[in-house]
């Protein structure tokens, strides 16, 4: 069986502004599977960024994956399914007695894609990791952001947690860290005592400041783990 990754908008918006996109073909060949986005991935990345002067450059890139094949987009979104989890997920939590839409497009396409072949998630957003792991802890993080008491709806947060139980989500700061272990940073390494810390803690906390939903206790985890 074909390994797959779909890609989310926010990792790969997270590595063109981190200057570590060219880290995806070699990924891609070392993981010897298909990375794909989604039509409305692919919306946000291309089509809305090439509206903006000042996103149209990301945009280019990002078409340039897509022609020499790092990327594919995907076309048998299962609509259906999407629509199921996406009903589920806005009507899950309550602000001022409205549904709060919590879940793009994007992220939607590519968890019920990836369902459907059992593939794995690259996403950034600790949004549908809280959703799906911790209910209370998604509710604070909304209470926080929108400085209103929340409500939630149980029964649908267990329904659409347990659909999504098996979606295994990776971080574009995953994805550095294994192209660390590939030595595809090795050159920028700089001659000095712990020069391979010091380009570990600008990577990761590049991927960080550009996206990635981590923590700094995660980060300092992540170093010393390569650093063994």
């Amino acid at each position: 069986m074909t390994a797959i990754l779909f890609f989310d908008a926010g990792p790969v918006i997270s590595l063109v502004m981190s200057r570590l996109a060219w880290l995806l073909p070699d990924l891609k060949k070392q993981f010897g599977g298909k990375f794909y986005i989604t039509p409305a991935v692919k919306n946000e990345l291309v089509d809305r960024p090439l509206t903006v002067r000042r996103y149209e450059f990301e945009a280019l890139q990002v078409m340039k994956f897509i022609r020499d094949g790092v990327f594919e987009v995907y076309s048998a979104v299962p609509k259906r399914r999407v629509d199921s989890l996406r009903s589920l997920a806005n009507t899950s939590f309550m602000v001022d007695k409205k549904p709060m839409e919590i879940l793009q497009s994007g992220e939607m396409e590519s968890v019920a894609s990836a369902l459907e072949i059992s593939a794995a998630v690259v996403m950034d957003e600790r949004t549908l990791r809280l959703f799906i792991e911790n209910s209370s802890e998604m509710k604070k993080l909304l209470e926080m952001r929108f400085q209103k008491n929340v409500t939630v709806n149980p029964q649908k947060i267990k329904e659409f947690s347990s659909q999504l139980k098996g979606v295994p989500i990776i971080r574009s700061i995953e994805l550095v860290a294994v192209a660390y272990t590939m030595g595809l940073l090795n050159s920028y390494v700089p001659p000095q005592k712990d020069g391979k810390g010091l380009l570990l803690d600008s990577v990761l906390w590049a991927t960080k400041y550009n996206g990635c939903a981590v923590t700094e206790h995660e980060i300092e985890e992540i170093k010393q783990f390569l650093l063994k």
